[in-house]
């Protein structure tokens, strides 16, 4: 069975893909969508201090903390044969835990980044949103509010207009002497007749 990386050469690893992520956004390249999922999942992480997470808990308790699962679940999952046993000294090894816990698709927390990292992965994807955001409205994707509210102020007036030309001056006369099916069949046509003006862009 393959084994757990050290978290010195796990974070080491991270920080390379992180700077090849940083060059290639400064040099205005697209990130794939597995790659930015990457970076939103670093920039999520983040702990009190600048050390990784330990790599050893020294108790079922300390480990349910790390993990960040309840200490009922550790109990629950030590009985299965194939889970970790501790060393000669008592300690229990994280990394042989949060192994043993994907192949089981067990829910638990996530492994801790170091703050650093997480930062510059927050720092990263805001570059790489506020470009994409410059890029969408260059392309006429987005829309200033101010021209949205404008833009309905505009067609609920007009809207206003047309009904009360309809209701107040053009059907009073047309309804006068018909039954109510009439003044509702009336009704129905000029309301129709204002939506279809409004969907030709006459509005």
């Amino acid at each position: 069975m393959e084994s757990s990386l050290p978290p010195d050469l796990a974070r080491k690893l991270l920080n390379k893909d992180l700077a090849n992520l940083v060059q290639r956004v400064h040099k205005g390249g697209k990130l794939t969508r597995a790659e930015r999922a990457m970076l939103q999942n670093v920039a999520s992480n983040t702990v009190g201090g600048d050390k990784v997470g330990p790599a050893f808990a020294r108790n079922f308790v300390d480990l349910a903390d790390i993990l960040g699962v309840t200490r009922q679940s550790i109990t629950t999952w030590k009985k299965r044969k194939d889970a970790p046993t501790p060393a000669a000294n008592g300690l229990h090894d994280v990394a042989a835990w949060r192994e043993f816990m994907k192949q089981h698709d067990l829910k638990g927390g996530t492994p801790t980044t170091d703050l650093e990292t997480a930062l510059r992965a927050r720092k990263l994807l805001a570059e790489v949103e506020e470009r994409e955001l410059k890029v969408a409205v260059r392309k006429g994707l987005y829309v200033a509010i101010d021209e949205v509210r404008q833009e309905w102020t505009r067609i609920a007036g007009r809207v206003t207009s047309l009904l009360r030309n309809k209701f107040e001056n053009e059907l009073p006369p047309i309804l006068s002497g018909l039954d109510a099916t009439g003044i509702q069949e009336e009704n129905r046509k000029a309301i129709d007749e204002v939506l279809t003006l409004l969907n030709q862009g006459h509005g």
